[in-house]
């Protein structure tokens, strides 16, 4: 490993599409706030139909299709949240549904607007035996469409999931896929500095040691072609702003170097800085959790899967056995299984919200809690 280059100041900023629009809150994600955030949509006019094209008249009705996937959604979601066990994941489900189909009004609208369209996720429960042994397969349908609305990404039609690879990606559960040892859990966290000079800047990422070496093959091959690994920077935990308690960490520098453009009054455009790290994004999931900027998942059937598509899978499959084959998750022969999937409906809940916020909007949306901005 090589010494990191030596900076002046830095920038600390999550990883996103430069190209798109963000937004800080200054207040954590709680269900409250998320589920406030997504009302206004249904309830505003203005708001409701602002991320709508077209004449009035078309912006209008695709609120009205809009406003009512919304409340279902909603109204579904409030009921979920009453369930305390797996049996939450069905109404859930049909939650992320409608509002999956709110979210693609206004790119696929066609595909939606007075159309019968298929999940676009098929599962025979009847057929299941294991956790372990069971895949989704991809249809056309709604997955597909929000697979590809979310990633930029085209997903086939036939495509093998299986389970284990999505639990792996759901980063909420590791501890549970721990002490069940149904998969394994192949998240990692992962910060973003801005480096800078007078003239240039770059990028240096900080991860976790690999939770498995699988994880480390996998992800290895995206992330070797743009930064390299280097030693410790001096006062690493100063300028990322961790405190002592935080872990050991590994350092990745990006190979290109951004020369700074600057405007007459002296700021300068990031744009290309973040496109840096941008360039991982079929690797990068939006963050959930304030302690990390992204989260670093690997492909799943050589394909990308961001835990916001795998949660939307999971959820689908919780939902059929709910449905249909309940027995797998009978809490004597099962007693695995139903701890897991009690933890899915728990702690799914919330990121999916956010997911689904940051969906309907086009907006990146990162949370803090009050007072974390200060030193």
């Amino acid at each position: 490993m090589q010494a990191p280059r030596v900076y002046q100041n830095w920038l600390l900023l999550p990883p996103h599409d430069p190209h798109k629009s963000t937004e800080n809150w200054v207040e954590s994600a709680s269900i409250s706030l998320l589920r406030e955030l997504l009302v206004r949509h249904a309830e505003i006019r203005k708001i409701g139909r602002s991320r709508f094209h077209g004449t009035l008249q078309q912006k209008n009705q695709l609120w009205k299709e809009s406003r009512n996937y919304l409340r279902q959604a909603i109204s579904n979601f409030d009921a979920a949240m009453q369930v305390p066990n797996r049996s939450a994941c069905l109404l859930y489900y049909y939650s992320m549904l409608n509002f999956a189909k709110a979210e693609l009004l206004n790119v696929q609208a066609s595909a939606i607007v007075n159309r019968r369209i298929r999940h676009g996720l098929s599962f025979s429960p009847t057929k299941a035996r294991t956790i372990r042994g069971d895949s989704l397969v991809v249809q056309d349908g709604v997955f597909k469409l929000l697979y590809e609305h979310r990633t930029g990404h085209s997903i086939k039609p036939g495509t093998r999931l299986r389970i284990v690879d999505i639990l792996a990606n759901v980063p909420e559960i590791s501890t549970q896929l721990e002490v069940t040892q149904i998969a394994t859990s192949r998240v990692r966290g992962l910060l973003q500095m801005i480096a800078l000079t007078q003239s240039e800047g770059w990028v240096i990422l900080a991860m976790p040691t690999p939770l498995t070496e699988a994880h480390q093959a996998s992800v290895n091959k995206a992330v070797s072609k743009l930064f390299q690994r280097t030693n410790t920077p001096v006062e690493w935990r100063n300028h990322f702003a961790l405190s002592r308690r935080h872990s050991i960490l590994e350092f990745y520098e990006s190979k290109e170097i951004v020369p700074l453009k600057r405007y007459p009054n002296g700021d300068f455009n990031i744009d290309d800085l973040l496109a840096l790290t941008w360039k991982l994004h079929p690797i990068l999931g939006l963050t959930t959790d304030e302690s990390w900027d992204a989260w670093v998942a690997p492909y799943v059937s050589s394909v990308p899967m961001p835990p916001s598509l795998a949660r939307y899978a999971l959820t689908y499959y919780a939902s059929s056995l709910v449905r249909y084959r309940p027995s797998m998750f009978d809490a004597d022969d099962h007693p695995e299984q139903a701890y897991l999937f009690d933890a899915i409906a728990r702690e799914c809940a919330r990121p999916m919200l956010i997911d689904t916020l940051c969906g309907i909007e086009d907006t990146d949306h990162f949370f803090y809690a009050s007072g974390s901005l200060r030193n």
